[in-house]
């Protein structure tokens, strides 16, 4: 073994002092990164059971798996579970409850925040107000004036990173309820209210998340429009956007519709900011003993209520009803309904 002294170990000190440097900034600098997880759905629609989309022959979807994925993908991570509106209204399931099996379901999956969809309004105030109470996660709507119990945004801390997220529904929501389920609630253009928000909360959190109801063209606009957001988290068109999408800096993500795919944006951080971020759908499928076994049993506490409601026999249609092309041209599914509302209410 040689050893150096005198001169040659003089020379030596210097490189030996930079390579400690560095190996001690790029520890310290490794340290400070850390990666924070959204777990994200959106247009939940009260579909709890897994089920055969038009123009498919297999069963997709299934809260109870959904919800086992997400304690999977939640304990590799540090984690946000967060829903993007128009959760608790739109199937037997959670129709006949008015939506309060939704709520219980997501608290057993202990969301983190949700925003108001246009369609949490169609049971009315009074029972939007219930739900709002029922749910052990705060309900976002910064834009929505003259309901107290919505709060405007949460802070949350993740892995020292401090991270707001600020809820806005669409401000179209009065032409897409019935005009008594928002009497005397003012819906502000989502814009306009962030830039408020934004210019608040800069200086006091290191990200801003927003969770927007308001469709994935509207979330492109805002993002173009309003500096400063870091991530948007999607819903109300029901998009299925297999990847983020980035606009003027910002990162844009949406996950499908009715619980058949869990969105997961994974956002590395380093000293406060974003520097990489990756993001993927999971598309839910149900596969037997892998499910959720507290939310499939509440699945099935109210499953019974829904199908005692579904299944009464009203009548016997002697041929099959056209229903993929009602929302674009007269089917005999719509004539039907015209119909019968014609009939109960007496119109012309």
């Amino acid at each position: 073994m040689k050893i150096l002294r005198g001169k040659s170990m003089k020379r030596l000190m210097p490189v030996l002092f930079s390579s400690v440097l560095c190996v001690f900034f790029l520890g310290a600098a490794w340290a400070e990164q850390h990666v924070i997880r959204i777990l994200h759905m959106n247009d939940f629609h009260g579909f709890a059971e897994p089920y055969e989309p038009s123009g498919s022959n297999r069963l997709i979807g299934g809260i109870a798996f959904l919800a086992a994925k997400v304690g999977r993908l939640r304990s590799e991570k540090n984690s946000l579970l967060l829903a993007a509106g128009d959760m608790i209204r739109g199937n037997n399931w959670s129709d006949t409850s008015r939506g309060r099996s939704v709520i219980e379901l997501m608290n057993a999956m202990k969301f983190d925040a949700m925003v108001l969809g246009n369609h949490e309004f169609d049971f009315g105030q009074e029972e939007l107000k219930k739900r709002i109470a029922e749910a052990k996660f705060p309900v976002l709507g910064a834009n929505v004036e003259g309901m107290g119990q919505l709060k405007q945004y949460v802070l949350k801390v993740m892995g020292g990173t401090r991270v707001a997220i600020i809820g806005v529904v669409t401000e179209y929501t009065p032409e897409s309820t019935h005009s008594r389920n928002v009497a005397g609630l003012k819906f502000s253009p989502p814009a306009d209210t962030l830039r408020g928000y934004m210019r608040e909360l800069k200086d006091r959190v290191d990200i801003i998340v927003v969770l927007s109801h308001c469709g994935y063209s509207e979330d492109r606009l805002l993002a173009d429009q309003v500096r400063g957001i870091d991530v948007i988290v999607g819903g109300h068109s029901h998009t299925k956007l297999e990847k983020p999408v980035r606009v003027n800096g910002t990162i844009i993500v949406q996950a499908w519709e009715h619980g058949k795919a869990l969105g997961v944006l994974d956002l590395t951080v380093r000293d406060g900011r974003i520097v990489e971020y990756a993001g993927h759908l999971e598309e839910i499928m149900p596969v037997a003993d892998l499910e959720d076994k507290t939310v499939e049993n509440i699945v099935e506490q109210y499953r019974d209520k829904g199908d005692k409601a579904a299944n009464e026999v009203i009548g016997t249609a002697t041929v099959d009803f056209e229903a993929e092309n009602v929302r674009r041209q007269g089917t005999n599914l719509g004539d039907l309904i015209a119909d019968i509302m014609r009939q109960v209410s007496g119109a012309d």
